[in-house]
């Protein structure tokens, strides 16, 4: 749904400044190399697409998401571009490891659900 992105970024600035503040939209413009408040603004009002993964960290570093929340993050920014989440292509294309795109196609054609995925993400779990 469009504007999720913005409104997670926008609810994670509050109380996250140096003072106890709100991380301003200038600080974050400025982490990302002066990039224009007017662009994080649009992004935050759900007139843009939320920016690439390399922007992304840099958000993520001046908020001080936790992984969980960084993970979020990454899955509202795919979700808002009908794309995968930006942090997982380079995984599931990685030419070393085939299976990852043979196994989601697979699971796709045959419609397996969340409670398939629930049980390989607890398969997955367990390995560690």
């Amino acid at each position: 749904m469009a504007g999720e992105f913005g409104s997670y970024i926008n609810e994670k600035r509050k109380g996250r400044g140096f003072d106890g503040g709100d991380i301003l939209l200038r600080d974050i413009a400025k982490a990302m190399g002066n990039m224009s408040v007017s662009y994080l603004s649009d992004i935050i009002k759900g007139r843009r697409n939320p920016p690439d993964k390399k922007w992304l960290e840099v958000i993520a570093e001046v908020l001080s998401l936790t992984e969980e929340e960084k993970a979020e993050m990454y899955d509202l920014a795919g979700r808002e571009r009908d794309e995968a989440a930006p942090d997982l292509p380079g995984y599931i294309m990685d030419e070393n490891i085939p299976h990852v795109r043979a196994a989601l196609r697979k699971a796709n054609n045959k419609g397996l659900g969340d409670e398939f995925w629930k049980k390989v993400y607890e398969e997955i779990d367990n390995k560690e």
